[in-house]
This record gives structure tokens, sequence and C-alpha cells, in this order.
């Protein structure tokens, strides 16, 4: 008799553990399928800002007669950033495509949740506070769709020779952007993920990106500088 009662116990507990595991996976579905959905719709966003700050990079150091200070530095940037705003309006406007490189699939995320709670600081944090390490693939059709970039996709990040051809084809910007998969918010109001701009050996910097939630439309709050190499 007791034979019996653990071996219905133990069924019971199979089948328990069992649909948690179903469930579990359809949470991790449907939430990397509500994550796909925005970054395809910010992308446009995502990119122009991305453009924009990264093109600053490209910007040559005073002349030795300017005496290079923070406050120097903050005002020539805000001044470039301008430029550079300017210079995509005009090119959306005459129909120049802008050419560059991207890693082909999205990343995990490189950054825990303190930093999203540090920059919005009304969101609600998730109790796990995990990064989640799940990477996917680019739907490039869904990239492609925004016409003012015409993108090419690398499966890794070029080396030796490979670096080489890819630099003399004289991309205004040089490097690979790489994607990092978006953290949000437990009520998916803020989110945030990273980019990184990889130009060789000890070469690259990236940006934290954040994002929100306006009128039932993603966009972006703030990009900052994260790391440089």
């Amino acid at each position: 008799m007791k034979l019996t009662h653990l071996k219905k116990t133990f069924k019971f507990s199979l089948l328990l553990l069992f649909l948690n595991l179903v469930v579990s996976c359809n949470n991790k579905g449907t939430s990397l399928q509500f994550e796909k959905n925005v970054m395809y719709e910010i992308y446009p966003d995502l990119i122009d800002s991305i453009w924009v700050n990264a093109s600053y990079f490209h910007v040559p150091p005073p002349p030795s007669q300017i005496k290079n200070t923070p406050e120097y530095r903050i005002k020539q940037k805000k001044e470039y950033k301008k430029q550079f705003n300017e210079e995509l309006a005009h090119y959306k406007k005459i129909g120049f495509t802008i050419d560059m490189l991207f890693l082909d699939k999205i990343t995990k995320a490189r950054q825990n949740q303190n930093v999203l709670k540090a920059h919005f600081k009304d969101a609600i944090v998730l109790e796990s506070n995990i990064p989640d390490t799940i990477e996917y693939k680019i739907n490039r059709r869904k990239f492609d769709n925004y016409k003012a970039f015409h993108i090419t996709y690398l499966s890794r990040f070029p080396r030796a020779k490979d670096r080489q051809y890819y630099n003399e084809l004289r991309y205004q910007i040089r490097g690979v952007f790489n994607f990092s998969r978006i953290q949000f918010d437990s009520e998916n109001k803020y989110g945030m993920l990273t980019v990184a701009m990889n130009c060789g050996n000890m070469c690259g910097n990236g940006f934290r990106i954040y994002i929100k939630k306006v009128k039932d439309k993603w966009v972006v709050d703030k990009i900052e500088d994260a790391w440089i190499v």
C-alpha cells in the first residue's frame, strides 16, 4: 500500500515538474518574442543615435594650442553631434545610403538591472536580476526595411586580412557593430541594451542605450559612452 502511494506521489511530482518546464519555456518564448518586437520597432531611432555618437569617435583631437579641458570636450561633443544630426537629415533628404557592418546576431546582455534602475529611478527591476544568455539571429528583412542605412551582416568579427579588407572599403565608420539583448523592468516600461563597435585588436568602444515606452511607442531615452578600448 505504501509502495503504491509512493509511486503515485512520484508520478505526480514528475507531472508537476514537466508542467513547470513547459510553462517556463512558453514564458521565455513569449518574452523573447516581445523583446524582438521592441528591437525591430525601435531600430530606426536606435541606429540613427548610434551613427551620430559613433561618428564622434572619428573626430581628430583639437590643435595643440587649444587647451583640451573637460569643458572644451563637452562643448565640442555637443557641436559635433549637432553637425552629425544635420548630416544624417541631409543624407535622408537626398537619398544617400550609409553603409555599416553588423554582427548578424543579438548577443547576451552585458549589464545587470541595477544599471537600469540607476537611470530610471521608478523602474521596478526583476527579482532574479540575471541577464538572459540566449542569443538570436537578426531578422535582416526587419532591419533592411529602414532604407537610410545599408547593412552588411557578418557572422563573426573580422580578423587579420579580413579586417584589412573591410577597412579598405572605406566605410564612413570603421568597425563592426554588435547589439546586445534588451533588459526590461518587470512592468516592461523601460529597457536597456549595449552596442559594441569593434574596429580591430585593442580598438573599439561601446554605448549603453536606455529606452522607454511613451504612449505605446518605444523611444530612445538616452545613449551614453559605456567603455573604450
